[in-house]
């Protein structure tokens, strides 16, 4: 019996995006601009800040296995439209608000990028300071015992609380240095789409956590986007909200509809946004830039 390549599901995946994107466009459900018809020359350098829901992590075309960052991701969409002469992504999986001034492994310190002349950063951070991987598989564990209550909220909200702690100087720190570094940039930060519903009483199987953990996972999600938000307007930088688009499209939807993995089969991409929610993620930033 033949088998078929393993990489083979990921091309198809690939196309399947392409002609996604191409029916999208063409609908009018994204705009056209978003694939690269305008825009063009006015951004020249553009810095890409960011964990792995900024790198692509999970999705194939991977240009550096180790920060699991991937041509698909949204700043290489917001690059292929505003085609800058110099594009520094720099994202990395795992990495947190730390890693701007310290090598995530062997990556080097993200702020490295960042020069006099940029004239663009995005950025993507403060997930990984709470701990949200560790405290996600807590959830998926206690989950599997019952679908009742909050049995991950009880053990694991004074971590989060205490990672919330730390952000709230982190976060306008890390702007402000950014901003010291290339004063000339627009500094968007982009907010997290929410893998969680508000409800989680339609979740199956492949999202095992207690309803009310969903509910807890959705608010803890809200209050990570409000910190992102009310950071942006204290230093003077931007704000792209992502978690409106993405209502209807989390990972407990059917498969058509989401735009963000479920938790099983467990995947470098569970829990992490699929093709075209990255796609949608560059078509909000886009549209924030044109403002």
């Amino acid at each position: 019996m033949t088998r078929s390549h393993p990489y083979s599901k990921f091309r198809r995946g690939v196309a399947a995006t392409a002609a996604l994107a191409a029916s999208l466009l063409a609908s009018g459900a994204v705009p056209a601009t978003a694939s690269g018809f305008s825009g063009q020359g006015s951004v020249k350098h553009y810095v890409a800040l960011g964990d792995s829901y900024a790198a692509g992590t999970g999705l194939p075309q991977q240009t550096d296995t180790k920060c699991m960052r991937s041509t698909g991701s949204y700043p290489a969409w917001i690059a292929e439209t505003y085609k800058p002469s110099v594009f520094k992504d720099v994202t990395c999986g795992g990495a947190t608000t730390r890693s701007l001034w310290n090598h995530e492994g062997e990556a080097a310190p993200q702020v490295n990028a960042l020069t006099q002349d940029t004239d663009l950063v995005t950025v993507t951070l403060g997930g990984n300071d709470l701990g949200f991987s560790d405290v996600l598989t807590r959830c998926v564990l206690a989950g599997l015992t019952t679908r009742e209550g909050t049995p991950c909220r009880d053990v694991a909200a004074k971590e989060v609380d205490a990672g919330f702690a730390r952000l709230s100087t982190r976060l306008p720190d890390m702007l402000t240095d950014i901003k010291r570094r290339s004063p000339r940039a627009r500094v968007v930060v982009v907010g997290y789409p929410n893998p969680f519903p508000a409800d989680g009483s339609a979740c199956g199987s492949s999202v095992p956590l207690a309803k009310g953990d969903v509910t807890w996972l959705h608010q803890t999600t809200n209050r990570l986007n409000l910190m992102l938000e009310m950071s942006a307007l204290l230093r003077q930088a931007e704000f792209v909200d992502t978690s409106s688009v993405f209502r209807g499209h989390d990972m407990c939807r059917p498969p058509s509809g989401q735009w963000i993995n479920p938790l099983l089969p467990r995947t470098s991409g569970s829990a992490h946004p699929n093709a075209v929610g990255h796609l949608m993620t560059a078509v909000e930033v886009h549209e924030r830039l044109k403002k």
